[in-house]
């Protein structure tokens, strides 16, 4: 029975493999057969997703590009290998995030339960908001951003944050000039990663992601995200939907071009990351989100299984020559990552 189950698996996958082989040749003008070939190929190698497949433009890529690729299959090997799962926690919960690295969180934060009216109103001094969220989720869901400058929002303040259940409140950040100016109405973030096991510690693919139309700024749901020069921080490209694959040379709502912008208080930045990564450096792979303040960088969040789509995008692919950024995880295989150039603006070791 169980042999009859995986034949029929088998099948059911070769007819999705073969359905999306030929959907994907039909929109960009290949040969079925050969992108049919190349997918099965990569999935062979490193279990590629059909969203991977198609935003990493990897059938266009050359044979020893392909062997660079991370997928989420790749990256999950390496967190099993070198994550102490104990420390996970840390990350997961916020308010316990907020304690662990307070040296860099740069504002005051409360759990949900704790809130009334008066702290509401000392928490939203700068601005007249603050931001409520989930302790335990990600991808942005279920955070709101709640003005609390009347009586009035105060009290439906309070209601909202009662009828959502456990979590944290805390200050709004107001984010610097140069970044308001791309767009005002959202706290834009730079996303950075990091892994950390026996062969190293690197940072690297700094991500600028901007919203699109919204109050969060959230790759998985509604922004616009740049490559960041990890050295100088300069923004390298234009922008992309990560939801719709259509490419931004200037913000839709502000009219703002993304390619060139320096983002301001980039060397504090590094430098706080430099002391941030060792502090979980059990914990081997974190997408952190970094927020840039008139004052300079804070800790927004970090994330134990981050979204990696722009990092490998195929439209920003010239920065590192068309090669991914598997050998950052090719230490499963105990090899240790050398750069021969080609990571030079979006890796730096630790």
């Amino acid at each position: 029975m169980g042999q009859l189950s995986d034949i029929r698996r088998m099948i059911t996958s070769r007819k999705y493999i073969r359905e999306f082989a030929e959907d994907y040749a039909g929109r960009y003008g290949k040969n079925p057969r050969e992108v049919l070939q190349d997918i099965v190929q990569a999935k062979k190698m490193n279990h590629i997703s059909f969203g991977e497949y198609e935003w990493i433009g990897h059938y266009d890529l050359t044979a020893e590009q392909k062997k660079t690729v991370s997928t989420l299959w790749t990256r999950m090997e390496f967190r099993k290998m070198f994550t102490d799962r104990r420390y996970i926690g840390m990350l997961m919960n916020k308010y316990i995030f907020s304690k662990v690295f307070a040296e860099f969180y740069g504002r005051r934060c409360a759990q949900a339960l704790e809130v009334d009216g008066d702290l509401l109103k000392r928490l939203g001094d700068n601005g007249g908001r603050v931001v409520y969220k989930p302790n335990c989720k990600g991808m942005g869901k279920g955070i709101r951003i709640l003005p609390v400058t009347t009586k009035q929002e105060i009290d439906e303040a309070l209601e909202c944050i009662r009828s959502e259940g456990n979590g944290i409140v805390e200050e709004y950040i107001c984010q610097n000039e140069v970044l308001s100016e791309l767009y005002p109405k959202a706290v834009s973030v730079i996303r950075f990663y990091s892994v950390c096991s026996p062969q190293g510690a690197f940072l690297f693919a700094p991500v600028l992601t901007v919203a699109h139309q919204n109050e969060i700024s959230n790759g998985c749901q509604d922004a616009l995200t740049s490559m960041v020069d990890i050295r100088t921080g300069e923004v390298l490209t234009q922008a992309v939907d990560q939801n719709e694959m259509v490419e931004y040379e200037t913000h839709p709502v502000t009219g703002k071009a993304f390619q060139g912008v320096m983002l301001p208080f980039w060397e504090e930045t590094i430098g706080m990351m430099r002391r941030v990564v060792p502090l979980a450096s059990k914990i081997s792979n974190i997408g952190w989100d970094v927020a840039i303040t008139g004052e300079g960088p804070v800790l927004v969040e970090a994330n134990t299984i981050p979204g990696f789509t722009t990092a490998q995008y195929s439209g920003f692919g010239r920065i590192t020559q068309g090669y991914g950024y598997q050998p950052l995880f090719d230490a499963v295989h105990g090899i240790g990552f050398e750069d021969d150039g080609r990571y030079e603006k979006v890796v730096l070791k630790l």
